[in-house]
């Protein structure tokens, strides 16, 4: 049993660098910005933003440390001792001033108990998957005026499932990448019928074949997640539409449902 059943309820954390879906709690360190909605638990990092450094305070530090080096001399004291103090107290106080606060992480306490229950998206795949998440926040917000044809409840709890199912989908696409990179790069000349030839052409087509099918997968729920929204909002207007709402969640039923 996954720590997100029963229900279901999925986990987005993302921070600078990477973004993390799970069916386990999330953690980001700081004080990120947490939004819920539906089955989902979405947690931002806040920026950290650019400190310039602080040019008055230095001056003023530094002009502290002359008077007090000064008062020092008059008072008789070493000079060695006076240097060790003016630079130890400027030292200080620079590597405060010029000091830039850590940027917050993202922490998945069960990852390692539990890693089939994670999903760790960089670079594009980390893009696409919160293009998704965006997509389908709208959907759910859509939600509400429907209600008389889908509990609002159960269409939440699956667009939490498809998204945890696009999480999967864009894993084996970033495991791809750098084959795909690679395949992309000038190899050595080689006789075409030797066996080395011939292995690395079948790798290359198994390569290109698995990445054309996490396309394929991911258009599906692009496209199922966008249909869901629009079926909704029109259908908050036009009673007419309530059939695609059906159609449009009985797709998404079907994206998830066939792998899980």
């Amino acid at each position: 049993m996954s720590p997100s059943e029963p229900p279901f309820h999925l986990w987005i954390a993302a921070d600078e660098t990477r973004t993390v879906v799970a069916l386990a709690p999330l953690k980001v360190s700081g004080a990120p910005v947490k939004h819920e909605w539906g089955s989902i638990t979405d947690l931002r990092a806040v920026p950290v933003p650019e400190k310039a450094p602080n040019v008055a305070g230095i001056i003023v530090l530094a002009t502290l440390v002359l008077i007090g080096a000064f008062g020092l001399c008059l008072s008789g004291a070493p000079f060695l001792v006076i240097f060790f103090l003016a630079a130890l107290v400027l030292g200080i106080g620079l590597a405060a001033a010029l000091s830039k606060a850590s940027p917050s992480q993202v922490v998945a306490p069960d990852q390692v108990a539990f890693p089939n229950l994670h999903q760790t998206l960089d670079e594009e795949e980390r893009e696409d998957f919160l293009d998704l998440v965006e997509s389908a926040e709208r959907a759910g917000r859509a939600l509400p005026g429907v209600e008389r044809v889908l509990d609002p409840a159960e269409g939440g709890e699956l667009l939490a499932q498809v998204l945890w199912e696009a999480a999967d989908v864009l894993s084996r696409r970033q495991q791809l990448r750098p084959q795909v990179v690679r395949q992309q790069q000038p190899t050595p000349t080689a006789s075409p019928t030797s066996p080395a030839a011939q292995a690395l052409a079948e790798q290359r087509e198994k390569a290109r074949a698995l990445w054309e099918e996490t396309e394929v997968e991911l258009s599906r729920i692009r496209t199922a997640i966008e249909l869901a929204a629009v079926a909704a909002e029109n259908a908050a207007h036009d009673p007419s539409a309530h059939d695609a709402v059906r159609e449009a969640y009985r797709e998404l039923a079907d994206v998830y449902g066939e792998r899980f």
